[in-house]
């Protein structure tokens, strides 16, 4: 995956103890995946491991993305009915697979991908309560942020155990231009801080890493109330371009 440069980046912030956020990179298969767990007392961090190394191992075996995904479900729910971390565990999951410039999107929860190309679009719709408030027109988009109910999500991996059994993973697809972006984050992020401060950060520079480091740095100056992971994946621009 030559074509493409990716920066990360995925500290605990400012008022949990422990990350419960997992994260897998494989630029060679063309794999970029965060899951955010739940579930307290570690049991978030076993699923959201879980998650990204059961994605991680069935993209390598050359599994479509999304029975990947299911695949991770399925060793959650396993590990929970064997006692490994709490019968309750669960964990969002958002996963991009490239083949060249070519992107397939897939996700279960509230964990998010944007594409920027000078603007900002969400290519992800969250599996949350506030999301159907808002389909509903209960509230409006500025009142997402800092919602009393914005923790509460409608899908996720594995939480409940086995009878939990019915998920919808959604799928979106599309192919980067020249310099567009994809950046997948956890809630950590789209929890603080707004898509206009969002877009206003990307503006200011092309570089990945910079970009991470910079959108981190907002949602711990915003509170940092949550694990904040952040991948921004840029095409690199063709050299026969002038």
């Amino acid at each position: 995956m030559n074509n493409i440069d990716f920066a990360l980046g995925t500290p605990t912030g400012l008022v949990r103890e422990l990350n419960e956020d997992s994260h897998i990179a494989l630029p060679k298969f063309g794999l970029w995946a965060i899951a955010d767990g739940m579930g307290g007392h570690e049991a978030g961090e076993v699923a959201s491991g879980i998650s990204v190394r059961e994605i991680g191992r069935c993209i390598e075996q050359g599994m479509p993305l999304t029975e990947a995904i299911e695949t991770a479900r399925r060793g959650i729910q396993t590990a929970a009915l064997q006692g490994e971390g709490d019968a309750n565990m669960g964990s969002t999951v958002v996963a991009a697979k490239l083949d060249g410039l070519s992107y397939e999107i897939a996700w279960v929860g509230d964990s998010r991908v944007y594409l920027w190309n000078g603007m900002l679009q969400q290519l992800t719709t969250d599996h949350s309560y506030v999301q159907l408030l808002l389909k509903a027109g209960l509230i409006t988009e500025s009142e997402i942020i800092g919602h009393p109910s914005s923790n509460i999500i409608t899908q996720a991996l594995g939480a409940g155990g086995a009878e939990k059994a019915n998920i919808k993973i959604d799928i979106v697809s599309g192919v980067l231009g020249e310099r567009d972006t994809l950046l997948l984050w956890s809630d950590g992020l789209s929890g603080e801080v707004t898509d206009d401060r969002i877009a206003a950060i990307l503006s200011e520079t092309t570089d990945a890493q910079t970009r991470v480091d910079h959108l981190i740095a907002a949602a711990l100056k915003a509170g940092g109330k949550d694990n904040i992971t952040v991948m921004v994946l840029t095409s690199r621009q063709s050299k026969m371009s002038r």
